[in-house]
């Protein structure tokens, strides 16, 4: 992960603004300076991506997954069995 990466995995998870995880997106597109990089994070199982639609002007939508958030920390890579997609202060602990 290049150190821009890491910015856009960070920004999406909204660090520096307030408790990071208090949101999880990041919106851009083809020709933007940001897209091959969240393409590449997305290739890597970082991020997700999902069609854009009116809120994001017709821009994909990206969201950094538990992998990315993992490695964003620097935890060891873990199966993502059981997530819920909304980091790990709100997976079901009752599994």
């Amino acid at each position: 992960m290049t150190p821009k990466q890491r910015d856009i995995m960070k920004h999406a998870l909204g660090a520096g603004r307030g408790a990071p995880g208090w949101r999880n997106h990041f919106v851009t597109g083809p020709g933007s300076d940001d897209y091959d990089d969240c393409e590449a994070l997305v290739a890597a199982g970082l991020m997700t991506k999902r069609s854009g639609g009116p809120l994001s002007g017709g821009d994909p939508v990206y969201r950094v997954t538990d992998a990315g958030q993992d490695a964003l920390v620097g935890r060891p890579k873990t199966p993502n069995a059981g997530g819920n997609g909304l980091g790990p202060a709100c997976r079901d602990k009752s599994r």
